[in-house]
């Protein structure tokens, strides 16, 4: 029998951020759509490029499809809101990460973070989500694709832990990052978020990488 899962349908999570914004986490639904367009909206135009490496001003409706209608299997999006009582709801953040079709044991994976609830520890919590729901659905490595010639990596790369694969071919560099255990309820403080996956998805919503085609298409469908 299979056990049931932690992340699934049901999945509701409620948080405060450090600077006291209650938050509620659950899976992204296919009505989310409008949501999801008015929190790309409130984005700025820095946060716009470090996401999609590009001057970006608005989702199309195939983006909005592509963001919001996901099989939670193979591609996975946890959103995040505003827990008060505003209406319509405002989202803050959202994380996703998508199975390889040839290695249905790697994703690549990506967080997106609304400015004003920046550096309040949402990333961390995201990312801790990220990997609990993808040890649920047997995913055991995130994979991130970079261009082999991005020069800020250097430093990067001297910070990541042994459990990492890098290849670099054609002008890419290909990093593989074994997953650490992350209990479904782990707090933000925890110490797995240190992880050299947390790392480079910390640089890439500062804009400090420069991300492949391969990692793009997870925001640019």
């Amino acid at each position: 029998m299979t056990e049931p899962r932690f992340f699934s349908s049901d999945y509701v999570e409620r948080a405060v951020l450090r600077d006291g914004t209650p938050v509620r986490l659950r899976l992204v639904r296919p009505d989310d759509k409008e949501l999801l367009r008015a929190g790309f909206e409130r984005l700025s135009q820095a946060s716009r490029y470090a996401r999609f490496m590009a001057p970006k001003m608005e989702l199309s409706d195939d983006e909005l499809r592509y963001l919001c209608e996901v099989d939670h299997e193979n591609h996975v999006a946890i959103g995040v809101l505003r827990d008060d009582d505003h209406d319509p709801p405002i989202g803050l953040g959202i994380g996703r990460f998508i199975r390889l079709s040839d290695r249905p044991d790697t994703a690549e994976a990506a967080i997106a973070i609304s400015d004003e609830v920046q550096h309040q520890g949402l990333g961390r919590l995201l990312l801790l989500r990220l990997i609990a729901a993808a040890s649920e659905r047997g995913i055991r490595r995130f994979r991130c694709e970079l261009l082999g010639t991005n020069t800020r990596m250097a430093a990067l790369l001297a910070q990541i832990s042994p459990d990492r694969t890098i290849d670099v071919g054609a002008g890419v560099m290909s990093i593989e990052i074994e997953l650490p255990w992350v209990g479904p309820t782990e707090p933000e403080t925890a110490a797995p978020v240190q992880s050299s996956i947390y790392r480079l998805l910390r640089a890439a919503a500062q804009n400090a990488l420069e991300w492949t085609d391969a990692v793009r298409r997870l925001w640019r469908r």
